[in-house]
């Protein structure tokens, strides 16, 4: 692939590439992370280990987490564009009811994880932490989260079943 010729790449080429390297690139950082200077000692605490690299592994986190927000944000503005204009059912399916019905189902379990977290607080490092927002947000994401990849889950697994619910009729 020669620089300059993206347009030219299929999408599964870019994104394979675009997989390959985030994978290495976290591999890096969390192999820094472990393998060089782990075990410093925390100055106020020395009970606890301060690693070297904890920052690195926080930029990485907040970089990957903000490019992540970017492109579902773009995603779901394109795909409310889109849809609005043009026709509600492409090649049979129905792009729209699907669009409407993914953006909803994600709202909505934000919203019920976010209103059933619990607000008791923490116990982290010997500090009690009670933040309700944050606790909240938390628990929030975290259950969004495990939630959506058992969708994707079964719906795999439905899709996967097609052919042989389609040889039973």
């Amino acid at each position: 692939m020669k620089m300059g010729r993206l347009h030219d790449c299929s999408t599964e080429k870019i994104s394979s590439r675009v997989l390959y390297v985030l994978t290495g690139l976290v591999v890096v950082v969390f192999a820094l992370f472990y393998l060089v200077g782990f075990y410093m000692p925390y100055l106020p605490e020395p009970s606890f280990n301060a690693p070297i690299f904890t920052d690195g592994v926080i930029f990485l986190m907040a970089v990957l987490l903000l490019t992540a927000v970017s492109v579902a944000v773009v995603s779901i503005t394109k795909t409310v564009r889109k849809t609005g204009k043009g026709e509600a059912v492409s090649n049979g399916i129905p792009v729209r009811k699907i669009s409407i019905a993914i953006i909803s189902v994600t709202i909505v379990l934000l919203a019920l994880t976010f209103l059933s977290g619990p607000t008791g607080g923490l116990l982290i490092n010997g500090n009690n932490f009670t933040d309700t927002l944050w606790l909240k947000m938390a628990d929030m994401f975290i259950n969004t989260s495990l939630i959506l990849i058992v969708i994707a889950v079964v719906s795999v697994l439905y899709g996967a079943t097609r052919y042989y619910r389609k040889e039973r009729r």
